[in-house]
């Protein structure tokens, strides 16, 4: 009896190849500039129609620019051994099409093609195609772009116009409409079989979101607290997905929309609680009757009722959370804790994960063909492995643990178009280092030490989804 929804255990072919689009073929005018990460840059075209980007963004890598200027790398790359860099000196000449084959696509590409869309349907995951890019081409993106970033990034780092390729992927926020990014996070309360007799009471009772918002306000006493716990969002009830809904929403207005767990766009721009023009287009945009509204507060709750109704339809009709709840569930069956316990049975001191090798693609498939394997199991079965894990198979858990984490820490996106049906698509689904493991094993301790020691005990436990 497997323990994943039959449209994810199914064998799934990758995209036929096909000819790499060209992005300096358009001009670095047409791009504009949406958000950045640690290691990417995001731009999203707003050019004249063009098949091949119309409706994208393109993702670009960044480099330190402290001298030496150096590639930020990504787990993958480090496992692939991914170094792109022709030189040290920044290279902007006319590539030819051979120097361009000779670099790889980025790894995060292969990683959806060959690991996650086997897990999570396809349909509900980003398209990712490699681009060609030229360093004269970024060199004036670069340079169009550099007034909207942050000060803090600016000083930091930059694009790395050493790149002869990059992503290309769907465009989830911009065009006409509305969408609202969800980062649900935590799905599942620890397995107290492997939980020490200090942290099982609390773990098996809170889930680690809650604890952890309860750490941060304690660190932050003027910081908005948010009410949301996402037992409630991963739950199959659908008056408890729509509590969790409103909490955020709330969390969102009380936050002035700096919470990290929901983002709200319309047409393609983020807005905030504040911004009336942006809240008046998304009232429009759910069809709520006009009215003149006395305040924002006002205008908000206007826009609640239709705005979760329209959300809650969308988690429950669809397989995505409940695709991220068993995902969460079949690769983290022992909690930190246990996975820490096997660690410790080898003869050394190193904390969990320290010395280990970062998890290379070929790797990765033989983990999900053995997990997927597992998953066949009869669940009765599986339990008992669970309960008395062999440590013959650390390697296997300390890499579920780390996908694990990949699914914890995604995000959805829900995206509304006039006379379209909704769509709903995971991302963020780039693999986690094994440097993590240990500084997890330790905030994991700390958070729960903290609830433990200061936490509410009259507020009700979290309850589990299932």
């Amino acid at each position: 009896m497997g323990l994943l929804p039959s449209s994810a255990n199914k064998d799934r072919s990758t995209t036929p190849s096909r000819s790499v689009p060209d992005a300096t073929k358009t001009s670095p005018s047409e791009w504009s500039y949406v958000s950045e990460g640690g290691a990417t840059i995001v731009f999203s075209y707003s050019g004249k129609p063009n098949p091949d980007f119309d409706g994208t963004v393109l993702r670009l890598r960044k480099k330190e620019i402290q001298p030496p200027p150096k590639e930020i790398f990504k787990p993958l790359d480090i496992a692939e051994g991914v170094d792109n860099a022709s030189s040290e000196e920044d290279n902007d000449d006319e590539t030819s099409s051979s120097e361009d084959e000779d670099e790889p696509d980025d790894p995060t590409i292969a990683f959806q093609s060959r690991i996650t869309s086997k897990l999570i349907p396809p349909q509900h995951l980003p398209r990712l195609d490699p681009v060609k890019v030229k360093g004269h081409w970024l060199k004036e993106l670069a340079k169009l772009s550099q007034d909207k970033r942050a000060e803090a990034r600016r000083k930091a780092d930059a694009i790395d116009i050493r790149k002869k390729k990059a992503v290309i992927a769907t465009d989830l926020i911009g065009g006409e409409g509305w969408a609202v990014e969800i980062k649900p996070k935590w799905a599942i309360l620890s397995n107290p079989t492997h939980l020490s007799e200090e942290t099982k009471p609390t773990k098996a009772s809170y889930c680690r979101f809650c604890m952890h918002t309860h750490q941060r306000a304690l660190k932050s006493p003027s910081a908005f607290v948010s009410k949301y716990c996402p037992m409630d969002l991963f739950s199959e009830d659908e008056e408890r997905i729509r509590k969790a809904v409103a909490a955020l929403w709330e969390a969102w207005i009380g936050s002035d929309g700096s919470i990290n767990n929901m983002k709200i766009f319309v047409n393609g721009t983020s807005i905030l609680p504040t911004d009336t023009q942006g809240l008046e287009a998304l009232h429009e945009d759910l069809q709520l009757p006009e009215q003149t509204h006395e305040s924002t507060s006002d205008l908000l709750a206007s826009i609640l009722p239709a705005f979760a109704d329209a959300v809650v339809k969308v988690l429950t009709t669809t397989p995505v959370l409940q695709t991220l709840r068993n995902l969460q569930r079949t690769l983290d069956p022992l909690d930190i804790e246990g996975v820490a316990k096997l660690w410790k049975e080898y003869p050394n001191e190193a904390a969990i994960g320290v010395g280990s090798r970062e998890v290379n693609l070929k790797e990765w498939e033989s983990f999900l063909q053995e997990y997927l394997e597992e998953t066949k199991k009869d669940p009765s079965e599986l339990q008992a492995e669970w309960n008395n894990p062999s440590q013959e198979k650390l390697r296997y858990y300390l890499l579920a643990y780390l996908l694990s984490g990949t699914f914890k820490d995604c995000s959805v996106i829900l995206r509304f178009k006039p006379n379209i049906p909704p769509t709903i698509t995971a991302i963020d689904l780039d693999p986690k280092s094994v440097t993590r493991l240990a500084k997890w094993e330790k905030l994991d301790l700390e958070i729960v030490r903290c609830y433990t020691e200061t936490g509410d005990k009259t507020r009700p436990p979290c309850r589990s989804p299932e």
